[in-house]
């Protein structure tokens, strides 16, 4: 019994030889293949790092070195092709860059930088819906990326929808309170839908956050002045006016002069709006911030020595001729009000229309409440 055992064992084993010497090849050839892409994959790996550094110090020669001959070769590496669509892109090349990026994007679905990459290029060729969904989803797979959520809330105030641009920007603020950027692009949208307040508010915690920026606090005095906070504003553009030599040529002077006014401190209003004509002989502006200075302080023969050389500069400037006819009617001079008035009133955008009507009923001898005085307009 235990020889015939015996015979039973040898083709057993024979047919186990068998099986394994016919697997063997395959299963060689499997692992070998693993192997390349394995070492495939690390290569493109360091060179893609590499290319990025290069890419990084404007080195697009020795970027390109690293990566062509691996793009060609088909290489599954996701972020290589991203660093492709890159230097496609910087060479002007869109075409190649987005079909690189969609390269990118088929190999790993869930790096988000490929989205990104890809909504810059649908961006630059003017595909802005294509563009806002890639950045949306770049956003969506990395939500505390704020280079995504700046990228979407930009193009969504571009497409007229400030208003998701908000939401999207309130919840990155929340996900990321300590980055500048957010709060500041936040308070920016505020003031573009006209909520002052709260663009201030966010402007403050950006100005925080990175108090060395300039910029920031010049955003932070715009949001102070238009919600009405001119104390705040004024204070802050003073400290600004002394650490920038030629603040008294810029808007922000000009700012800090019609807060100083709204305050009731016309003397130092009037100091600034003369400094800025000085340095600006080109604009009209200053000229008539400093006549609404003295019109105020009832100084009417210096307000009127003001427009004149306002209207010297700029003969139709309606607001100009709106304050030198108040002025020439209040000095008891009707028939030179008039004309003044009526040229502020041809311009569509005048300020303060409906008074400067009733100045021109009354420069003409309406009796108050007169009809619109349409037929002298038509002159």
């Amino acid at each position: 019994m235990r020889i015939k055992r015996a015979l039973l064992y040898p083709p057993l084993v024979l047919a186990g030889l068998v099986l394994v010497a016919g697997c063997g090849p395959t299963y060689m050839d499997k692992q070998r293949e693993e192997a390349r892409h394995r070492w495939a994959v690390s290569r493109a790996e360091m060179a893609t790092k590499m290319a990025e550094g290069c890419f990084q110090r404007g080195e697009m020669g020795r970027a390109h070195q690293y990566t062509d001959d691996l793009v060609h070769s088909g290489v599954p590496y996701a972020p290589l092709y991203v660093l492709a669509a890159r230097l496609a892109a910087h060479k002007g090349d869109l075409d190649a860059a987005r079909t690189y990026a969609d390269s990118a994007r088929t190999l790993d679905p869930k790096l988000a930088e490929a989205h990104y990459v890809l909504g810059t290029i649908e961006q630059t060729l003017g595909n802005t819906n294509f563009a806002l969904t890639a950045f949306s989803e770049a956003v969506c797979l990395d939500p505390n990326q704020a280079r995504y959520v700046l990228a979407e809330a930009e193009l969504l105030v571009d497409q007229d929808q400030a208003e998701r641009a908000v939401e999207s920007l309130r919840d990155a603020a929340q996900r990321m309170p300590g980055r500048a950027e957010i709060h500041a692009a936040l308070g920016d949208v505020l003031m573009l839908v006209g909520k002052n307040e709260q663009a201030a508010g966010s402007l403050r915690i950006a100005v925080r956050l990175d108090p060395g920026r300039t910029d920031l606090q010049e955003r932070l005095a715009l949001a102070l002045y238009r919600s009405g906070s001119y104390a705040e504003a004024e204070s802050l553009l003073a400290d600004l006016s002394l650490s920038a030599p030629d603040f008294a040529a810029c808007w922000l002077a000009s700012m800090r002069a019609d807060c100083l006014m709204a305050m009731g401190r016309l003397a130092q209003a009037r100091e600034v709006y003369l400094a800025l004509s000085a340095n600006r002989r080109d604009s009209v502006a200053p000229l008539v911030g400093a006549a609404k200075c003295d019109i105020l302080e009832r100084r009417l023969p210096s307000a009127r020595k003001s427009l004149e050389d306002a209207l010297a500069r700029e003969p139709q400037h309606s607001e100009a001729n709106a304050l030198m006819g108040y002025v020439l009617l209040a000095e008891g001079r009707p028939g030179e009000a008039a004309p003044h008035l009526t040229l502020a009133l041809r311009d569509p955008q005048c300020a303060g229309r409906v008074t400067v009507e009733r100045l021109l009923a009354k420069a003409n001898g309406h009796p108050p409440g007169a009809a619109r005085p349409a037929d002298q307009l038509k002159k």
